[in-house]
């Protein structure tokens, strides 16, 4: 479940299908949208990155013992997988990748483009 949960952040970046909060928006002519795009554009590469770096600090301490050697965490029942250094890892490239379609978020709101809306009918019957 976390490794699909993790996977589906950068799924929904990509369509631009993430939760907004529509109130000023919506009311807000082509001008401020633009802007509201980029703040909205440069808060979240903020956010991935610093998400990203808890991440990779999370993901070392579960793939590398004290002395630095590469050793996986493991779960600590009589299979012992390493799932959990596992899952960190996957977090980790979520988030990379989160970081890469937030970065081009950036330059094209940059640019003068708007954000593009999604089709809310799509999924529909």
């Amino acid at each position: 479940m976390a490794v699909s949960f993790a996977l589906g952040g950068p799924a929904t970046l990509a369509c631009n299908r993430h939760i907004r909060v529509r109130v000023i928006y919506d009311s807000a002519g082509p001008r401020l949208r633009l802007w509201l795009d980029r703040f909205n554009d440069l808060v979240t590469f903020g956010f991935c990155l610093a998400m990203s770096y808890a991440a990779f600090v999370m993901f070392w301490g579960a793939s590398h013992n004290p002395l630095g050697e590469w050793q996986l965490e493991r779960s600590g029942t009589s299979w012992n997988p390493p799932f959990p250094a596992l899952v960190k890892g996957v977090i980790l490239l979520a988030l990379a990748i989160m970081c890469i379609q937030a970065l081009l978020h950036v330059v094209q709101s940059l640019r003068g483009k708007p954000a593009p809306t999604p089709d809310d009918t799509e999924g529909a019957a």
